[in-house]
């Protein structure tokens, strides 16, 4: 059985209109020159890569109201790695509300972080290895 790594993110979003703004590509990237300044998406800038390739991420909106596994038994392998999410937000403590999760394999981002801005939270939980 093949294994994979992944970085995992939960956040709480205002509505699924910001999450998706957020996370998806950004199709402009592609079509105008070269620059520095531009980024796949608002989630590669805030985990400070210009680019990265999509078919390596993972992530979703859900009703934040919803238990942890009503939330994500619909996504990729989430019978392998729900458990240790759930494991990790007790350890973390994490009380705000969550509607949102990204994950992506380990090698797509380098240095996953955390982010924190007025209109959103994302909370870096760490790697979860799993069975694929």
């Amino acid at each position: 059985m093949e294994k994979e790594i992944s970085h995992f993110w939960l956040g709480y979003f205002k509505n699924e209109e910001d999450f998706d703004d957020f996370a998806e590509e950004n199709e402009s990237y592609y079509t105008e020159e070269e620059n520095e300044d531009l980024y796949v998406s608002k989630f590669a800038q805030s985990q400070n890569i210009q680019w990265f390739d999509y078919d390596f991420l993972e992530y979703g909106f859900e009703e934040a109201s919803l238990g942890i596994y009503e939330k994500f038994a619909d996504y990729s392998y989430a019978d392998q790695w729900l458990p240790a999410v759930e494991q990790k937000i007790n350890e973390l403590g994490l009380e705000t509300p969550v509607n949102a999760i990204i994950f992506a394999s380990r090698h797509v981002i380098p240095r996953p972080v955390s982010v924190n801005d007025e209109e959103y939270a994302l909370y870096y939980i760490g790697e979860i290895e799993y069975n694929i």
